[in-house]
């Protein structure tokens, strides 16, 4: 029953104009970058290794002044973080610079999941609204499923949405920037976290990368779902959601330097590659402890959903 609840659904997002629309915009967003990419790096010339270890050398002199000097926590954490990079690079003899590849464009085009975001919101934030605004909410609940299976029904339908255009995102930047870059590339990506260093997988890190940045987008989405189903309301649902996809991460930086208790936002903890790359927001935060923290809040905008859904009056 609830696989059948989700194919009806799937078929209903399919049903729209504007799901197409927002696949093809996604695939243009890709040629654009990638057109974009080609044409920047056309004539690129890659320093010497004379050149680049110099200026590593260099950087490292300022990264130390700043570690000494700033009473930023953001700052100085950054700065030991590259020194430890730049170390590593020119004790192991490996060049900060390589010519434009697959690997390079693909992490340049992880911004576009922001774009996947405002779609997955938009389906969100509507999914549950349109059934009543189109007089269809009553004759979806007479059948035989139980509200609590057609809500959550349509909140996986929403998510594997979000999911199929990441998929379509990735497999398009591979196809698109293999055949212009091509995959000859240095295979492996350097990062750190409090002045220890990680080298990665190129290809593992891409995908992590993708996946960690699609984290506030379903967070966003679920938050979306939940506005929907208490107000129904999509309007609603979407503005507040588009302004928190695009300003919650900073707002919450900003918070940040102000209190220990922004570890409790919810932007704060959507970001899992900062435990790999640059260190969390406070200091003490953990893995795990975001991990606990998103099960916390989906668990919050689902069950609200799920109460107000459930008590809502269908007689239209």
């Amino acid at each position: 029953m609830f696989w059948s609840l989700i194919r009806n659904e799937w078929m209903k997002v399919f049903n729209r104009t504007s799901t197409y629309v927002m696949i093809g915009l996604l695939i243009v967003g890709v040629l654009i970058t990638a057109i974009y990419t080609f044409y920047q790096q056309k004539d690129q010339q890659l320093p010497s290794e004379e050149e680049w270890r110099s200026e590593l050398m260099q950087q490292n002199e300022e990264y130390l002044e700043q570690e000494k000097t700033t009473i930023n926590r953001y700052i100085k954490s950054h700065a030991i973080n590259q020194q430890a990079i730049n170390e590593y690079r020119l004790e192991h003899n490996i060049s900060p610079y390589d010519k434009e590849n697959v690997w390079s464009y693909m992490e340049s085009n992880t911004s576009l999941t922001q774009m996947i975001g405002v779609f997955v919101i938009l389906i969100g934030a509507s999914i549950v609204s349109l059934e009543f605004k189109q007089g269809t909410a009553k004759l979806l609940l007479v059948r035989s499923a139980s509200r609590l299976q057609i809500l959550f029904a349509k909140f996986a339908t929403v998510i594997l949405f979000g999911l199929f255009l990441l998929v379509i995102l990735f497999m398009s930047s591979i196809i698109i920037g293999g055949s212009l870059f091509g995959f000859d590339a240095s295979s492996t990506h350097i990062s750190a976290s409090n002045g220890e260093v990680f080298e990665w997988s190129r290809t593992l890190y891409v995908g992590v990368d993708y996946l960690s940045n699609s984290i506030t987008v379903f967070m966003l989405s679920a938050f979306a779902f939940m506005i929907s189903t208490m107000f129904r309301s999509d309007s609603i649902a979407i503005a507040i959601s588009i302004m928190l996809l695009f300003i919650g991460t900073m707002a919450t930086n900003i918070l940040g330097l102000i209190t220990d208790w922004a570890r409790f936002s919810l932007f704060a903890n959507t970001d899992l590659t900062v435990y790999f790359s640059g260190g969390p927001m406070v200091e003490d935060m953990t893995f795990s402890f975001s991990i606990v923290m998103l099960i916390l809040y989906l668990s919050l905008f689902l069950t609200l959903a799920g109460v107000f859904f459930k008590k809502r009056d269908v007689s239209i």
